[in-house]
């Protein structure tokens, strides 16, 4: 994992920029009822990322006779490096939902980190990639389809990766009972904390996340390792990491824990939809 002066970068963060990349996402974009909405916001991400000084490559894939597209920011061309600090976040979103928490949030948050870092020396040793396909699609029982063709793709070509992958990390609410986790996981019902799953391989990212309460004190961290790559409690490979975990890499999710404490998609689940923004 890359050394980053956590405190240092957490003061330049800017909330307008936040709020102005979820707004901008928070419309229907499932990515076969809303695929033409889907390239749009395609774009609009490479165009944030061109106007940082990233070089964009396209991971193309076909769903069903329609052409897909995983966006890939480097500073210096994928070809640069083997070894690379993966952040990724989907951009599509279930059916009829704008999903500002799930997953709008996340991306503003990536899009966010690669302003930051552009300048940084680090900058050139780290992959942001934005996923689409991760939603349930129809004619399938599978999801997580574009990070499986990612995941397969990069694996065969030689390249390893350290990942981290945002998924829901908007909704935060201090009231009791606002949390409501598997029994296995050991955690307070507060919706107060980011959530942090790795499996076994990948204890070492889980650990740089527990050391971040030390450099900001007032960030709320729980971590959870899952067992057997998270096939015993199957809820822990809900998002795009598990398709990581899969091919043998270094993964972790950072996330709000999105159904278990939203209380929209809680009382929905995986069902289609609507979710608001609260900005």
């Amino acid at each position: 994992m890359i050394p980053m002066p956590i405190d240092n970068l957490i003061k330049e963060v800017n909330e307008e920029n936040l709020k102005h990349i979820v707004k901008a996402l928070s419309f229907p974009r499932h990515g076969w009822y809303n695929y033409n909405e889907l390239f749009r916001i395609a774009k609009f991400m490479e165009e944030i990322f061109n106007k940082y000084g990233y070089i964009i490559e396209i991971d193309e894939f076909s769903y069903h006779k329609r052409t897909y597209r995983n966006i890939i920011a480097t500073k210096k061309g994928i070809e640069s490096n083997k070894n690379w600090l993966l952040m990724g976040a989907h951009y599509d979103s279930a059916i009829d939902s704008p999903r500002a928490d799930d997953n709008a949030s996340a991306v503003s948050i990536m899009l966010e980190v690669a302003i930051i870092l552009k300048d940084t020396a680090i900058s050139d040793q780290i992959k942001f990639v934005a996923f689409t396909l991760e939603e349930p699609q129809p004619f399938s029982i599978n999801f997580l389809i574009g990070n499986e063709n990612f995941a397969k793709k990069m694996r065969k070509l030689g390249y390893k990766y350290e990942a981290i992958f945002l998924e829901s990390v908007g909704y935060y609410s201090g009231k009791p009972g606002s949390k409501h986790l598997p029994s296995f996981v050991n955690a307070p019902d507060i919706g107060n904390f980011i959530g942090v799953v790795g499996n076994k391989k990948s204890e070492s990212l889980v650990e740089v996340f527990e050391k971040t309460k030390y450099y900001i004190p007032s960030i709320n961290v729980i971590t959870y390792i899952a067992s057997l790559n998270g096939w015993i409690a199957t809820e822990t490979r809900f998002s795009d990491y598990a398709s990581f975990w899969n091919g043998g890499f270094k993964a972790v999710m950072v996330t709000d824990t999105a159904m278990f404490r939203n209380p929209i998609i809680l009382k929905k689940k995986i069902l289609q939809i609507n979710s608001t923004i609260d900005l």
